[in-house]
């Protein structure tokens, strides 16, 4: 497994962070006070206070020592971080009602074990929210070492049907026009001159941050999956 800490409130990396922003309010607009939350991955804790504080329980699970002992911190002790791997979580079946675990799976390897792991806890009538770097197929990042093999859509979405009985799917993208996609996906941005776009992305500048959004029909370039598996166990 590989270690990539990120704590998106010190964070000088901008595009990191907003996208990071991004899911931690889609997740938090559909968690209820009343649930009882299992975090997979709390990393250094950047997202464990807030969904400690807006849970009705707790229960945040991490990997690395270092990262476990910085989210304790964060939520100065009173929040239950155990330091275990995600993919042989020390729970008992139907723990939780509610799980979380956001790029985490592209860590593990065996990214199966690991949701297979998250249905094992789920409550009958929970939720889970998971989040990906999107890729069309799996595999090894190329451009980040930490990213041991990043599921493909369909194989993650494949799996995750087979385990539970409604799963949706949404996208992270960046918003564009049709001139925009077309450039991109026939590698012509610098031709057309949309390469600044893309460059002012990267570089987290607030006009092209404001382009990220959060659906089911994604009108740009796909960045991240994220889905949302409720109804129960099958």
């Amino acid at each position: 497994m590989a270690f990539e800490r990120l704590d998106v409130n010190r964070c000088e990396d901008r595009f990191a962070a907003v996208l990071h922003r991004n899911i931690y309010d889609f997740v938090l607009a559909r968690l209820s006070p009343d649930q009882r939350v299992l975090e997979v991955g709390t990393g250094l804790g950047a997202f464990t206070q807030e969904l400690f504080a807006k849970s009705g329980s707790y229960t945040g699970v991490e990997f690395d020592a270092i990262a476990c002992g910085e989210a304790r911190r964060k939520t100065e002790g009173k929040a239950e971080i155990i330091q275990a791997d995600a993919r042989k979580l020390p729970f008992e079946n139907a723990k939780f009602s509610f799980i979380v675990c956001l790029e985490v799976l592209e860590h593990l390897g065996d990214w199966r074990a690991g949701v297979k792991q998250i249905h094992r806890c789920l409550q009958p009538g929970g939720t889970v929210i998971i989040s990906v770097p999107y890729r069309r197929t799996g595999g090894k990042s190329k451009t980040n070492e930490h990213h041991v093999y990043e599921p493909g859509e369909r194989e993650l979405m494949s799996l995750f049907k087979e385990l539970f009985i409604k799963v949706e799917a949404y996208y992270q993208y960046f918003e564009e026009t049709r001139g925009m996609s077309f450039a991109r996906q026939f590698r012509l941005r610098r031709f057309f001159g949309f390469d600044q776009n893309y460059a002012d992305l990267s570089a987290g500048l607030p006009h092209a941050m404001s382009k990220i959004h959060i659906s089911q029909q994604p009108k740009g370039m796909k960045m991240g999956l994220i889905l949302v598996a409720d109804g129960g166990n099958k």
